[in-house]
């Protein structure tokens, strides 16, 4: 699983020092900023669209601009996403459209809580899909819903016929129960920003004494070990389904 690092808050010397070698996503939105000027520093680039910062803050993308920058780091980034309508999944597969007539092959973006029929026809002729958190969707609707999408297209020994990429979904029991092909989310910048860090059971909060670059660190140190700690959880989960035990 790849883990795709959101967001760029802190100073770019430090951002740099911080994620070269790492793999990172940027916004179309802020794709001026000087932390993605080079590329090659990262293991992996992913762009995405800026579709939440439309739905959320009514900033505004032209899909004509947006397919011109995507042509232009097409040889750049691992792969770019649809210009997706979050609540509006008939205007997201209008702009995938207008997208793919360009030439581009943008990653289709499903959001929970839209018509399954509409992940049926994607799987079918995508073999690699997005998948976005719903808005009004909590965290239980959120889980039902993946074991869903991952009982539904996987095989009969679980695993997915597709590679999906889960937008916004680093939390540690999701990335330990399905398997996902590549996430991203900028939680290791938010908790740094919250003043929270990583525990076994969760998060701590009162680190305002540490430096912001030193709590993003300790946040992607964390990340960096989820590889293994996915592994153990998925061995862990067998036995115990195995065992019958609660």
């Amino acid at each position: 699983m790849r883990i795709y690092f959101t967001g760029a808050p802190i100073a770019v010397a430090d951002y740099l020092s911080l994620l070269s070698g790492r793999a990172v996503m940027f916004s179309y939105l802020a794709r001026r900023r000087r932390a993605w000027a080079d590329l090659s520093r990262f293991s992996g680039v992913a762009l995405d669209s800026g579709a939440y910062s439309v739905w959320r803050r009514g900033a505004a993308v032209d899909i004509g601009e947006y397919a011109d920058y995507c042509a232009s780091m097409s040889d750049s980034v691992d792969w770019y996403a649809n210009l997706d309508a979050i609540t509006d999944w008939r205007a997201s597969l209008r702009n995938l459209s207008a997208l793919e007539r360009r030439g581009l092959s943008p990653l289709p973006v499903f959001h929970l809580g839209e018509p399954l029929s509409l992940l049926d026809d994607l799987v079918s002729g995508y073999d690699h899909v997005g998948i976005g958190r719903g808005p009004g969707i909590g965290f239980l609707g959120m889980w039902r819903l993946l074991e869903t999408i991952f009982d539904r297209y996987s095989d009969s020994r679980g695993r997915p016929l597709l590679r999906f990429h889960g937008f916004r979904m680093t939390e540690r029991r999701l990335i330990a129960r399905f398997p996902f092909d590549s996430v991203d989310s900028t939680t290791w910048i938010s908790g740094a920003a919250y003043d929270e860090l990583p525990t076994d059971s969760g998060r701590a909060r009162g680190f305002s004494f540490l430096s912001p670059s030193l709590k993003s660190r300790i946040w992607l140190d964390f990340f960096d070990h989820c590889p293994k700690a996915v592994r153990f959880n998925r061995a862990r989960s067998r036995m115990t389904c195995l065992s019958g035990a609660d």
